[in-house]
């Protein structure tokens, strides 16, 4: 039928516990959170953090932003930054040969733009490292091992999960991941960037993913782990067609057509002539999302403590 079956690794996860979609790691900071707020207020002085050092990473086609990741000291494994994940995922194999401790209870079960259900295990790390094994991030200890990866991906670094409280920026076109405090550094609607925007980050139920307006209305997700550009998902039915191509996520796949391009803005950026794709087969709850081919020329500034998002040209 002539069919392309390029592999565009669209990635959106969640974690479903009794059936119940949320995100894994929101659902366990909020848990912590109600704890801290259970506990006498006490006053301590504010502390200097310690910021980890910027590393570079590479674009590989069909497989995203790629950065050496060390965890519990064992590594380099291959991890794609995907600010779309909701939760660190990795491999069975990789987890294992990291010594990554499995919970034995029952685990999480995940899903992908295709809404495919497929089980994991909660797993429970020491240390997450980028660049080399003593560049340590202030990660969560909790992460999700599967085996519905990619054989040649050994995780999935959701930023929001690996840098904890600190704001990060990724430089696209630098190819650079840093992290910077965003108690000294701090986004501002007051402040705009030349030609460029800062925005709310939008808040979808208890995920911490990134979302943001369009001036369409729509609510879209930035999502570094999509090869796509602006995907809006169709009504019509999956049935197959010889111009769209295949798109694969954890446990089953979608498929893509390319339309032609939109203008749309975020905030004061006005993005012209945006890479455009309909997806076919998703989820009914699957989002509106901004992947790869929209976001190339840009630099994604992300301040998790004012719950703000800057988005520039990279210069």
């Amino acid at each position: 039928m002539g069919r392309k079956s390029k592999l565009l690794w669209a990635v959106l996860v969640v974690a479903a516990m009794g059936g119940r979609a949320v995100s894994f790691g929101a659902a366990l900071s909020q848990s912590k959170a109600q704890q801290r707020r259970s506990r006498p207020a006490t006053t301590t002085p504010q502390r200097t953090i310690s910021l980890p050092r910027s590393v570079t990473f590479r674009e590989v086609h069909g497989r995203g932003l790629l950065v050496d990741t060390w965890i519990n000291s064992i590594g380099p494994f291959t991890f794609a930054i995907d600010t779309g994940a909701g939760v660190t995922l990795m491999s069975h194999r990789a987890a294992s040969a990291a010594g990554v401790s499995i919970h034995t209870g029952p685990g999480p079960s995940i899903a992908g733009l295709s809404g495919v259900v497929v089980s994991a295990d909660a797993g429970f790390v020491q240390s997450i490292a980028i660049g080399d094994r003593q560049n340590q991030l202030p990660a969560k200890p909790d992460v999700v091992v599967t085996d519905g990866l990619p054989s040649d991906l050994d995780g999935l670094l959701d930023p929001n999960d690996a840098f904890s409280s600190l704001g990060y920026s990724i430089d696209i076109p630098r190819h650079e991941l840093s992290a910077f405090d965003p108690r000294e550094v701090r986004l501002s609607l007051r402040a705009q960037p030349r030609d460029g925007a800062v925005v709310a980050w939008q808040q979808q139920g208890n995920s911490h993913r990134p979302f943001v307006q369009l001036d369409t209305g729509e609510t879209t997700l930035i999502d570094t782990g999509s090869s796509l550009g602006l995907a809006v998902q169709s009504g019509e039915p999956a049935n197959e067609r010889s111009s769209r191509s295949a798109v694969h996520d954890v446990g089953g796949r979608v498929s893509a057509h390319r339309v032609a391009p939109r203008t749309v803005s975020i905030g004061s950026l006005v993005l012209r002539n945006v890479p455009t794709d309909m997806i076919y087969g998703a989820s009914s709850d699957a989002p509106v999302l901004l992947g790869l081919n929209a976001l190339r020329p840009f630099r994604l500034r992300f301040d998790p403590l004012h719950r703000l998002i800057e988005i520039t040209p990279s210069y």
